[in-house]
């Protein structure tokens, strides 16, 4: 078994606080485990030991695409252009209500199919992605897609007029310096737009991890650890506006039941469907405990004056 390359982080990456506290989660992973931190001024919710170096990029292979990407709740391939086109073509309907054929960069580009679309929908189009074997098959779409991070790709200030972050955000190592990086780049009155899981938000996993904190255990998964952030429309709000960003709207939704995810008793999955189920017309009708987000937020021009925040419905915690 190749080792492990891991980091320990002693301080919040969101917000420099050394105030941390245990959180009832861990990842059992080839050997090593990879606990969860909460951070007691701002919230965030991230792991304390990451995996790191070339363990961190080995985990994002060909395999990824073929079995975890969306966290393993799509059974499409991320190559399958037919299973994301009304997905791609609804984000693009949005992004044109603010800028008619702009120009756009994806931050997590995968495979290149949003930006494939936005191209034929008369869009300039960039794209950054950390995994080789995702980047050599949006280049054969003759897509201009960075490899590495956006740091890496060292683009031009003021540049897009929209970034999109899609299930990308939690991958990170530093989602704070990832999002500077990403307003960097961005235009003065431009938007930026993240959207992935908030999962420890929902009903069912916030009443789980109460519960294994009040009897001092933990909840193990057996699984890479993916998400190294695990975001509630809070902390995520929190850490825009920390990098300079004026939050426009925040939109919640759940996940219908489906098949379980990880290893569970047949008990936990009874419950967890069951809570999930009311869950569902609750995000619904009340933009609340949902476990995935979507974030709007927008780049202030130097002249303009501070406008109220806008919400969809409340944040949530």
């Amino acid at each position: 078994m190749i080792p492990l390359e891991t980091r320990t982080l002693e301080q919040c990456l969101a917000c420099d606080s050394r105030r941390l506290e245990r959180a009832a989660m861990r990842y059992q992973w080839q050997g090593g485990t990879f606990p969860m931190a909460r951070c007691s001024d701002c919230g965030m919710l991230f792991l304390r030991v990451q995996p790191a170096g070339e363990t961190l990029a080995r985990m994002y292979s060909a395999e990824y695409f073929e079995q975890d990407f969306r966290c393993g709740r799509s059974d499409a391939n991320s190559t399958d252009e037919s299973a994301f086109r009304a997905e791609n073509d609804g984000l693009l309907d949005r992004f044109e209500r603010w800028r008619r054929r702009g120009r756009l960069l994806e931050v997590g580009s995968a495979t290149g199919l949003l930006l494939k679309r936005a191209r034929e929908r008369g869009w300039q189009v960039t794209g950054v992605e950390i995994s080789p074997d995702a980047v050599a098959h949006a280049r054969t779409l003759g897509l201009d897609v960075h490899q590495g991070t956006i740091a890496d790709a060292a683009l031009a200030p003021d540049a897009f007029d929209v970034v999109y972050l899609g299930d990308v955000l939690e991958h990170v190592p530093d989602c704070r310096a990832t999002l500077s990086e990403v307003v960097r780049v961005l235009s003065p009155g431009g938007n930026v737009v993240i959207r992935g899981p908030i999962t420890t938000h929902s009903l069912a996993r916030r009443l789980g991890l109460a519960l294994y904190e009040g009897l001092g255990r933990d909840i193990v998964l057996s699984e890479p650890p993916y998400h190294l952030w695990e975001f509630r429309p809070a902390s995520l709000a929190r850490l825009a506006r920390a990098v300079g960003l004026e939050v426009v709207a925040i939109e919640q939704s759940k996940i219908s039941p489906g098949r379980p995810h990880g290893e569970k008793s047949a008990l936990q999955s009874l419950v967890m469907r069951t809570l999930d189920t009311l869950n569902v017309p609750l995000t619904a009708a009340f933009n609340v405990l949902g476990d995935r987000v979507l974030l709007v937020a927008r780049k202030p021009t130097p002249w303009a004056e501070p406008r109220p925040l806008l919400l969809t419905a409340r944040e949530g915690a």
